[in-house]
């Protein structure tokens, strides 16, 4: 499948370009206006480069018949005409565009006949918005939820990138009145969600295709649509700037881009690197909600994977539908959250307002592609999302007093030549709590991915003690190996860390086995635990 990515070096445009590189079955071209860009991320992926300004130079290039399939990602979509769609239909050329914007992509079917005509498929919004939305609610409602509300926020971390299409797509709109929903103004009607692994999140009321398109297709009665920033400051900010829009005293905040861009860059590291979704659904049966948590700055991807799996499809010639239609439909849930598991992105996704369902697990999420490195027995155990598992273990304690006390206090097992060793792992918005119990001593501690941390690491917290591990994965043998450490989330000099050796692998009989030896530079050895698990 040729494909085109128009725009394909911007923040969604890149990323899409990522996903699609390495499948054989497509034969991609990167194009956008800035030749070094595309030359860079060309000579990165190792596919093709082209330099156009789609404007002046799309009518001729998809006449020469290059391409079987154009997305378009050249933002803003406000105000945008279907020019780009329209020359695909021209030249037989399926188009998929990532709008998000209600008006462009609600009346995108005026181009119906003419696509029907040329035997293409023109679709509107294979992004978040409607795409991944729509295929939440029809897997609810195919499941039997009665839906008459859906509430949803998408709330994104405070160091995803902020291109300029997508900041004039977020001014142009804000303090305007939102069509067909009455008392409603873009970045008004303030909301709190609670998305599972990030906390409470404010979002505000945004002009997105799911109220018109929800109501058409699917009946749903009422529709919030809203989106937050990360940080209270720049969502209050922007929110009282939009108030001259909605009293009538300025037209737009539009050509306010640049100066508001450089002053959220300011407060950048004020953030995170972690974003997500949530989406409520209320009905005669009571209510139901979905969310998506992404770490590790994998938030922006999120846009991409529905363009991404439609591409995929219409590569492997699994879509018939020709015509122009909003992205409804067209892909299912299961099909847009296999690309995070393809790209080994740390996204999760699940039912539930806890996250205790999420998936992929934690250290799939960690190790990514490594994950299948891992013995038989270490995958089944770090992918039960719960659950216990029992067995036996020696310990060999501290070899003075200091590390007795020291011992003693953070509850580390004593010295027995045969115990037993039972734990509980419990799963909660992308965490998992492991509960150890050696003989008399319970070890409780908290794994996660943390904020700005690299893919391959996770953080391990005991009480107020955080301590980031590297976790490499080499012929069936996982390693935790000391990174850094943080009191109270302030980081401490090296020679504060303990000495951690600790590795996990499988036996013959297929039970996870695990050595672990904790230390201190100037006490010694605190404990050494090892033995095996299993979940017979």
């Amino acid at each position: 499948m040729r494909t085109l990515v128009l725009g394909g070096t911007g923040v969604f445009g890149g990323r899409l370009c990522r996903l699609l590189a390495n499948d054989p079955l497509i034969d991609l071209t990167i194009g956008a206006r800035d030749r070094a860009r595309v030359e860079a991320l060309a000579a990165e992926l190792g596919v093709a480069g082209l330099v156009l300004d789609w404007r002046r130079d799309l009518d001729r290039l998809l006449a020469s018949r290059r391409f079987d399939v154009l997305v378009h990602v050249a933002g803003p979509f406000q105000g945008q005409d279907y020019s780009v769609a329209e020359a695909c239909i021209r030249h037989g050329v399926h188009y998929l565009d990532l709008s998000d914007d209600r008006a462009f992509v609600c009346g995108i079917d005026r181009l119906d006949a003419a696509a029907k005509a040329a035997g293409v498929l023109v679709c509107s919004g294979a992004s978040t918005a409607p795409a991944l939305t729509g295929a939440v609610l029809e897997q609810a409602l195919d499941e039997g939820v009665a839906v008459d509300r859906v509430s949803f926020a998408i709330v994104p971390g405070n160091d995803a990138p902020r291109g300029r299409a997508l900041i004039e797509a977020i001014l142009a709109g804000a303090g305007k009145p939102i069509p067909d929903q009455p008392g409603r103004h873009v970045w008004g009607s303030l909301r709190r969600f609670a998305v599972p692994g990030l906390g409470r999140r404010w979002a505000a009321s945004c002009d997105l295709p799911e109220a018109a398109l929800f109501r058409q297709r699917f009946g749903v009665a009422e529709t919030y649509a809203g989106a937050g920033l990360e940080l209270s400051v720049l969502h209050f900010g922007l929110g009282l700037l939009a108030v001259p829009v909605r009293l009538g005293v300025l037209r737009s905040l539009k050509p306010a881009a640049m100066p508001l861009a450089w002053i959220a860059d300011r407060l950048r590291a004020f953030g995170t690197d972690k974003g997500g979704l949530r989406i409520d659904f209320e009905g005669a049966g009571g209510a139901r909600t979905w969310s998506l948590v992404a770490e590790g700055g994998d938030g922006p991807f999120v846009p991409a994977t529905p363009a991404a799996a439609l591409v995929r499809k219409l590569a492997r010639g699994e879509v018939s539908r020709r015509g122009a239609l909003p992205c409804i439909g067209l892909l299912s849930l299961a099909e847009i959250e296999a690309e995070w598991v393809r790209a080994s992105l740390r996204i999760a996704s699940g039912w539930g307002d806890d996250g205790a369902s999420f998936r992929p697990s934690l250290y799939r999420r960690v190790l990514g592609r490594a994950y299948g490195a891992m013995s038989e027995a270490g995958q089944r155990l770090h992918d039960g999302g719960g659950g216990t598992w029992s067995g036996r273990c020696s310990v060999e304690g501290p070899v003075n007093l200091a590390g007795r006390l020291v011992a003693r206090l953070f509850a580390l097992p004593p010295a027995a030549a045969d115990a037993p060793i039972e734990v509980d792992f419990v799963a909660r918005g992308g965490r998992e709590t492991w509960i150890r119990r050696v003989g008399s001593r319970t070890m409780r501690s908290e794994q996660y991915i943390g904020s700005r941390r690299p893919l391959g690491s996770i953080v391990e917290r005991f009480g107020p003690f955080a301590f980031d591990l590297a976790v490499p994965v080499k012929d069936g043998r996982l390693e935790l190996v000391m990174a850094g450490m943080r009191f109270g989330g302030m980081p401490l000099p090296r020679f504060c860390w303990p000495l951690v050796k600790a590795v996990e692998t499988g036996d013959e009989e297929g039970r996870f086995r695990f050595d672990v030896e904790i230390g201190l530079p100037w006490i010694s050895r605190l404990a050494r635990y090892r033995g095996f698990l299993t979940d017979r």
